[in-house]
């Protein structure tokens, strides 16, 4: 996974000056929580929402992730990532949402902030244990679309996939060489 070639897309936290109402990725749901809940849930300490935006318009933010802290029950995973773990809940960062305005769909944004969050958690493992990301896929187009990463669903619920620590740490790696 390579990251689009875009130097002018910045990724920053959601902050008070980002034009949350402007936002439409064309899901109801998900711009009803960019405009109303995802500041609140940062000032709680329930999770962490990252915006792109371009350096000439740092206002309009173009796509968004969120991302929280979760367990997951070792027996979800897939036998062969689950028999080398305690039976006991893991520890994994859960991509919540992700979404790209309508505006800005196939420009790559949704792989930058994807590669984003991916950056983020591993350099998360130096200080805290997680054995993976999980993703919480909208659909089963979204499905496809993280699978197309190297995602794996879940045993329960195929809309709920998941990409080991190990792969995290390679795909950080194939991107910081060079």
């Amino acid at each position: 996974m390579m990251p689009p070639d875009d130097d002018k897309l910045l990724i920053q936290r959601l902050d008070s000056h980002h034009l949350r109402g402007k936002f439409d990725c064309g899901q109801a749901d998900l711009n009803r929580y960019l405009q109303q809940t995802a500041q609140q849930h940062q000032k709680k300490q329930v999770s962490r929402s990252w915006v792109a935006v371009r350096p000439e318009d740092p206002e309009t933010i173009l796509g968004f992730y969120t991302t929280t802290l979760a367990e997951i029950p070792p027996e979800h995973l897939n036998s062969k990532d689950a028999k080398k773990l305690p039976k006991a809940s893991l520890p994994v960062v859960r991509l919540s949402r992700l979404a790209v305005d309508q505006n800005h769909q196939g420009l790559q944004i949704g792989q930058r902030l994807l590669v984003d969050a991916i950056v983020r958690t591993v350099r998360l493992l130096g200080d805290f244990a997680v054995v993976a990301m999980v993703v919480d896929a909208k659909d089963a187009r979204a499905s496809s679309y993280y699978q197309h990463f190297g995602f794996i669903p879940l045993l329960d619920d195929l809309l709920k996939l998941y990409l080991p620590a190990q792969a995290l740490i390679e795909v950080y790696t194939n991107l910081t060489k060079g």
